[in-house]
């Protein structure tokens, strides 16, 4: 039932977009913002001031903060901000998960509040639910949300933007604004239209963490390539296994939602230097499908990674295990916290993403970073201030929370040059090699469908129900007889 839900849910949203000459679009383009004024708008968001204790004036939304350092100053608002906002004092914003986990968000909406005075509404919701309420709320043209939350902005963007859901904002991005973000990045701001659509808020790359002490008992190197990840995580498993217990794996992995499989599925193919969109539709590629599939047939990866959703594998690296996980970039910030990860402080490394054997690039992961589109339906005024904020949440500034206060991956690169992050936050050589890797592409429709499909036959892979080749021929099957 859950399966023909979301068919009927995407049948709906292709519908619409073939109806977009029928939708009656609110409000018009906030032109009273001049956004190269009091300077030119690369140098008004790259404004630098020092890196201040947080006064407790700037702690809300029950997140402690208090005491910390944060990036406080540097960021100017455009001229003509006051105007075209007029008696705006509040937006609202989905957001994903709990603010308590977000801590640079809730300070940059507290900064933003204290600059501009429009405090951030922001609703907490569960992952699985944001895309579904998102779309309800764009079909009924509802204004409750004058934000949208966009965790796979890939995929949904060009969604929302074909059926005239969202308000574009090329204004933020002018030629000289590109060079400060990966081009995977700025694609993955981009819909299928050529239009910008959001600003990045961050990054999720997926990184190699490995327990040292392990690979050296196992007799393993760290691995250089995807492939020698296999044999490693291998090895390390036997080791584990004959030394600590049935409990303990060579490898974790999220894979329990589709977006976790999409992460892993995209890091992989990219390392290949492939793309999974090809002539608009979903392919999934044999040398990739046996590589993922080989980390649980051939490798040390967990069978209950199937159960593992995208912070459940790194809470069982954080109790000690696994030898190896692949995650996101928060976790070397989390890995370090002995509240969080008692059982491997002083044992525990991380490197970038493998490469594909023969290609040699490490660190490609999926360019698609976290951000908000703007909901079209919404009134002028509430337009421009939503515009502000993505404007400052782009900013150096914002970015600099983003990385030193929470250790979420910055999508501005020149970020990683700061002094302060490179002295004081986790592997800023790493983040950065990484972050200039990522790679990005615009995906058609019918992929959340197809994620599931993925997701589905991986599955039955992982627990033996299905060899890979005849998991391959059916989901391809499946997902050509789709689109």
């Amino acid at each position: 039932m859950k399966k023909k839900m979301k068919l009927l849910l995407l049948w709906v949203v292709l519908i619409c977009c073939f109806t977009v000459l029928t939708l009656t679009v609110a409000g018009a383009d906030p032109s009273d913002i001049n956004w190269n004024r009091p300077a030119p708008v690369l140098q008004r968001i790259m404004g630098q001031g020092p890196v201040e204790v947080i006064p407790p004036e700037l702690e809300d939304y029950g997140v402690k903060l208090a005491g910390k350092k944060g990036m406080l100053t540097g960021y100017q608002l455009p001229n003509g901000w006051k105007k075209a906002i007029g008696s705006v004092r509040k937006l609202v914003l989905t957001n994903s998960g709990s603010l308590v986990h977000d801590p640079a968000t809730a300070l940059n909406a507290k900064i933003f509040e204290k600059m501009t005075g429009v405090h951030l509404e922001l609703i907490e919701m569960k992952d699985e639910l944001i895309w579904p309420k998102t779309l309800s709320a764009a079909m009924a043209k509802s204004t409750d949300v004058d934000l949208f939350y966009i965790d796979r902005a890939m995929i949904d963007t060009s969604i929302l933007a074909v059926s005239i859901w969202i308000y574009p904002v090329d204004e933020l991005f002018p030629h000289d604004v590109h060079k400060l973000y990966p081009d995977g990045v700025l694609m993955s701001m981009k819909a299928m239209d050529g239009h910008f659509y959001a600003a990045p808020l961050t990054l999720w790359g997926e990184y190699l963490f490995y327990r040292p002490s392990w690979l050296s008992r196992a007799g393993v190197r760290v691995p250089d390539t995807l492939q020698d990840l296999v044999a490693a995580s291998e090895k390390v498993d036997r080791w584990a296994r004959a030394n600590m217990g049935s409990g303990y794996a060579g490898m974790v992995c999220s894979i329990g939602d589709p977006d976790s499989v999409y992460r892993l599925w995209a890091m992989i193919v990219y390392a290949k230097d492939d793309r999974i969109v090809k002539n608009n539709k979903v392919v999934v590629d044999p040398e990739v499908w046996n590589l993922m599939t080989d980390f649980w047939v051939k490798g040390g990866a967990a069978k209950e990674s199937i159960e593992y959703m995208w912070p459940d594998a790194p809470e069982v690296f954080a109790k000690g295990k696994a030898g190896f996980i692949i995650a996101g970039s928060v976790f070397m910030k989390n890995f370090g916290n002995p509240e969080y990860a008692g059982a491997i402080q002083g044992d525990w490394k991380v490197v970038a993403s493998p490469a594909w054997k023969g290609v040699g690039i490490h660190g490609r992961s999926l360019g698609e970073p976290d951000t908000w589109a703007i909901n079209n339906f919404i009134s002028p005024e509430k337009k421009a201030a939503a515009m502000l904020w993505i404007d400052f949440l782009r900013s150096y500034q914002a970015q600099f929370n983003e990385l030193y206060v929470e250790g979420n991956e910055s999508c501005m690169i020149p970020v990683y040059d700061h002094p302060v992050i490179k002295k004081e936050v986790e592997y800023p050589e790493v983040r950065a090699a990484a972050v200039a890797q990522h790679m990005g592409e615009s995906f058609p429709p019918q992929t959340e469908e197809a994620l599931e499909m993925v997701k589905e036959y991986l599955h039955k892979v992982v627990m033996g129900q299905m060899d890979q080749f005849a998991a391959l021929r059916d989901l391809q099957k499946d997902i050509s007889q789709m689109q």
